[in-house]
């Protein structure tokens, strides 16, 4: 009996520990997060960039302090290229896409397999490596 006694007095004990330490006052819950980081990582012909946690990207996009803007939000998609001069994204380096490497030549535009040069963006410089391209390999690797 002394020793259920004993029992039930430690158990209440520690009940009123928890509860003491768990009922005071005057916490402070601020957070903040780091989301401006990221990085690129390349191997072999791929390369990936990214950045993790936005959380501030669903609700409200522009955070301001003092004389501080910060707009968070996601990475535009943009074109991935996979093949150089392969501009319809059939696997092929063919006739069907000259038509568009053209139209990337004069007008520009999202047409990253058209840099064929891999400098400075479309350029009339990425024509001769286009040409070539075509007729040195038909399949892309």
């Amino acid at each position: 009996m002394n020793r259920i006694l004993s029992l039930a007095t430690l158990t209440l004990s520690c009940l009123a520990i928890a509860t003491h330490a768990q009922s005071g006052g005057g916490f402070d819950l601020t957070w903040s997060t780091v989301d401006g980081g990221g990085g690129t990582s390349t191997g072999g012909a791929f390369s990936l960039s990214g950045t993790i946690g936005q959380p501030d990207a669903a609700s409200n996009p522009t955070l301001t302090g003092g004389t501080f803007e910060l707009t968070g939000g996601f990475w535009p998609v943009t074109q991935v290229c996979f093949c150089l001069a392969d501009l319809n994204g059939d696997g092929k380096k063919d006739g069907r896409d000259v038509q568009q490497f053209v139209a990337c030549v004069l007008s520009g535009g999202n047409c990253a397999c058209a840099d064929t040069d891999q400098a400075n963006g479309v350029t009339i410089a990425d024509v001769p490596v286009f040409v070539s391209d075509l007729l040195s390999s038909s399949i892309c690797p």
